[in-house]
């Protein structure tokens, strides 16, 4: 899906599926930067962005582009026989020359490092700051961060005292894991937890961190992730008490529940 200056592109279709782009209706601008975004839902959004783009070069006037979730984030690597997806999209994203870039919560810095004119909204932290205004520090607040990596991201980005982090062992034949411990002491039992990180898919991960929590005591559990995808609904953070509320943006999920608020960002 694309947005032009705050206006969704209305994509219609031929029989044979081409796509019929019509520039009526947009509110192009000739004397100041254009401002593309883009919340990808697959991958006719880049072939999209592609059209309009061009169609932005040949009037001669400036854009810049907005990524709420950065395509092929998960792919940032070779293994194997596996295609190093995300370096072939930032490569084609650079030869758009738009003006800058900007990404929300990229999922790692190989994006950062491969894109031109970048700039990185750090949303995770903007959420985090926000929560911790309306909850009263008092009562025995602690950041979790679930891994060593969210521990490296954040602990650098938000001030905060109170952090636990959660180490994990995975089992990387099945990709399940085996094993998760908290590092980190609470002062007392009846505290309250506020996990981080950029990304959640069905959130085992944090499932198995928050019953972690419990055992020491927690009352209170909520998440802020970035980015959620739809398939929260198929995990069981939804279907328990054991997360009490969910932060996050429109940058992926499409759906709504009692238990979660999200921001938007596009």
């Amino acid at each position: 899906m694309i947005y032009l200056n705050n206006e969704k592109v209305n994509i219609k279709k031929f029989p044979n599926g081409e796509s019929l782009i019509s520039s009526e209706g947009l509110k192009i601008k000739h004397d100041e930067i254009n401002k593309m975004k883009l919340k990808f839902e697959n991958d006719e959004d880049i072939t999209h962005l592609i059209f309009l783009k061009g169609h932005l070069d040949q009037l001669k006037v400036k854009c810049s582009l907005e990524i709420a979730y950065m395509p092929y984030s998960r792919m940032d690597r070779t293994e194997g026989m596996t295609v190093f997806t995300l370096k072939h999209v930032c490569k084609l994203i650079n030869s758009l020359e738009f003006e800058d870039v900007s990404i929300y919560e990229p999922h790692s810095d190989v994006c950062v490092a491969l894109l031109d004119r970048v700039k990185v909204i750090n949303m995770s932290k903007i959420l985090t700051e926000e929560l911790l205004q309306n909850i009263n520090k008092t009562e025995n607040l602690y950041l979790v961060y679930p891994d060593a990596g969210a521990a490296k991201r954040y602990g650098k980005q938000i001030e905060y005292e109170k952090i636990l982090t959660a180490s994990k062992e995975r089992d990387f034949k099945t990709g399940y894991i085996k094993k998760l411990d908290i590092n980190g002491t609470v002062e007392s039992k009846n505290f309250k937890a506020i996990i981080v990180d950029d990304l959640c898919s069905k959130g085992g991960t944090f499932i198995l961190t928050g019953k972690k929590l419990k055992e020491m005591g927690a009352t209170e559990i909520y998440l802020v992730v970035t980015h959620c995808e739809d398939t929260i609904f198929d995990g069981d953070i939804l279907k328990t008490d054991l997360i009490t509320k969910v932060y996050t943006t429109n940058s992926i999920l499409s759906k709504e529940h009692e238990k979660i608020e999200v921001k938007k960002v596009i």
